[in-house]
């Protein structure tokens, strides 16, 4: 993650992050999963500006000068442990609107990490998120949200959503590892696929930012994903 969100730049094509994420891939001796466990087209998803999810990296698609950008990469180490991220940057000219809007995000997900404590309810960590977000002035997809990890790369239940889709309110425990993922939008989001059967876009053309982080539930819970630069 951290080599290929350091390569960013105008100019390059997001195919080329896709290269490179094979390449680091390699040299580190670990899968990538996305497209052996989920179908999907390419090893990682680049998403720019109105896509908010599952954009497949392209040869002719260009990343602009102050472009948002939204990576996503799943890895295995072949035997039964899985590690998923997502990061957003701005590559090129600083623009204050999205840079706002990613600094809020981050900060979303940097305050729920406390929470991720045994005995913790789910329900807590969707308020917590929810309080964020308010206070931020951005709103989080009920669409795409966190979720536990197991044998596969995602299971449920889904972190952002009603407690009302839980049932039984989900109590966390001691060593359960968590991806704790949040998409934010500047305002209330649209989203429509796009007809690729993967890119979801919004209809109004609204950005965008999303962030993730793999949390070991502890007493002091461990964070166990880097975090990166916002800007290229």
């Amino acid at each position: 993650m951290a080599a290929v969100l350091g390569a960013v730049q105008p100019g390059m094509a997001t195919a080329e992050l896709a290269d490179m994420a094979r390449e680091q891939a390699k040299k580190r001796a670990i899968g990538l999963t996305m497209r052996t466990n989920m179908g999907f087209p390419d090893d990682i998803s680049v998403c720019l500006n109105a896509q908010a999810m599952n954009a497949i990296p392209g040869r002719t698609t260009l990343i602009k000068d102050g472009d948002a950008l939204k990576l996503a990469v799943c890895g295995t180490d072949g035997a039964g442990a899985f590690c998923v991220q997502n990061w957003s940057m701005q590559a090129g000219t600083i623009l204050p609107r999205r840079r706002l809007l990613l600094e809020h995000a981050r900060a979303c997900i940097d305050a729920a990490v406390p929470l991720c404590r045994p005995g913790v309810t789910v329900s807590a960590l969707v308020a917590q998120l929810g309080k964020s977000a308010l206070d931020k002035g951005i709103f989080i997809s009920p669409h795409f949200a966190g979720h536990m990890i197991g044998a596969q790369p995602n299971l449920p239940p889904m972190i952002v959503k009603p407690k009302r889709w839980f049932g039984t309110d989900h109590v966390l425990t001691e060593g359960t590892v968590l991806s704790l993922f949040v998409l934010a939008h500047e305002g209330k989001p649209t989203l429509a696929e796009r007809g690729d059967g993967w890119t979801m876009l919004d209809r109004q053309g609204g950005l965008s930012a999303a962030f993730s982080h793999m949390v070991r539930v502890a007493s002091a819970p461990q964070v166990l994903t880097g975090s990166y630069p916002l800007y290229a």
